[in-house]
This record gives structure tokens, C-alpha cells and sequence, in this order.
């Protein structure tokens, strides 16, 4: 018998669930992954063939070559290792007249000597020193040389000290001018 509110309507084909279709998605990948690392990267499931030993990081020099013999009387060669040499180009030395002149002016600064310590500085620099000195390395500042480096035109110095009762550190530049002295750049300190 067949009721009026019911309509005859054809099957809807089954569908797969999406609970079903993302399990799918997942085992897949876990077998593709599995089969990557099983035979390819690590290799674990091939069998287990001559492996060769990496050898152990060591401080002292590889041997060049040679023969030595096991505990059991067996000779074993070890395979040669190439020297590695390394060439340095030897560094210039700091010319000592732009250690000097940095020493000099960090030794105005700390005698209160702001217009001797101006002196030393570079004309075209000159003009822009009373205020960098006054906001930077104040006149009694005590600030010393820690170490230098420079070529045949300039010498970089790396300073510290204190600078109105605090730690501080920075650098101090001297370029060589055209009398073949130097004078003071440019300089930069901050708290330590």
C-alpha cells in the first residue's frame, strides 16, 4: 500500500565517510613513509652489509700513512688522510703613530683637557668634537686601550673604562693624513 506523503524516489549511491576517507589519507602516508626510511634514507630493513667506520674527530695531526698491527698480530693499512695547510697573510702592523695619537687623546679626556683633545682630531672632524666629547666621553672620563688593529691608513682601537661612574666600552678611529700623521675620526662609546 502506498501512502500519499511518500514519494518514490531511486537509491542515492553510497558514498565513502569521511572518517573512512581521511584513515585511507593516513595510511597511506604512514606506508610511504615507512618504505622512505625502511629502504631508502636510514636503510634500516636492508640487510646488513660491510659498513665502514667514520673516523673519531681527533686534536692530533692524522698520521700520513702507514701500516699498524691489532692486538692479534694482524696488519691493518689505514687509508691516507690529506695534510691541510692553512696560509695566513701575515697582518699588517698598527702603525704606532695612530696608537699613539688615540692614547693621547684618550689621556686629554681624562685630564680634563677637552680643547687639547679637540687638537687631535681631524680638521674636517673638529667642528662636530666638543659636542660628541661632551655627550659621549665627558672631560675626566678614564678609558683606556683594550686593543688595536688598523692598516698602513687607519687604526681602530677598542677602548673601556668608565665614563661618569659607569662601565663603559667602545672604539676610537685615527686616520693617517697626508703629512703621514693621524688624527682622531670619529669615535663611539656606550655603557658596558
Amino acid at each position: 500500500m502506498d501512502y500519499p506523503d511518500q514519494q518514490h524516489t531511486p537509491a542515492r549511491p553510497s558514498t565513502v565517510k569521511p572518517g573512512t576517507a581521511v584513515g585511507i589519507l593516513i595510511a597511506v602516508i604512514v606506508f610511504v613513509a615507512f618504505y622512505i626510511t625502511g629502504f631508502a634514507a636510514p636503510g634500516f630493513l636492508l640487510g646488513k652489509g660491510e659498513s665502514i667506520p667514520l673516523p673519531a674527530p681527533s686534536s692530533s695531526p692524522a698520521p700520513t700513512s702507514g701500516l699498524t698491527s691489532s692486538p692479534d698480530g694482524t696488519t691493518i693499512s689505514r687509508a691516507t688522510r690529506p695534510r691541510i695547510t692553512v696560509t695566513r697573510r701575515p697582518s699588517p702592523q698598527t702603525p704606532e703613530k695612530g696608537v699613539q695619537v688615540i692614547t693621547d687623546f684618550l689621556a686629554k679626556i681624562a685630564g680634563n683637557d677637552k680643547a687639547g683633545a679637540i687638537a687631535l682630531a681631524c680638521e674636517e672632524q673638529k667642528r662636530f668634537m666638543d659636542d660628541k666629547i661632551d655627550s659621549l666621553l665627558p672631560p675626566g672620563s678614564r678609558v683606556g686601550i683594550t686593543r688595536t688593529s688598523g692598516t698602513s691608513k687607519f687604526v681602530l682601537a677598542d677602548v673601556a673604562g668608565t665614563v661618569e661612574n659607569r662601565s663603559a666600552k667602545g672604539t676610537v678611529i685615527a686616520d693617517r693624513k697626508d703629512d703621514g700623521g693621524f688624527c682622531v675620526t670619529t669615535f663611539s662609546i656606550r655603557d658596558a
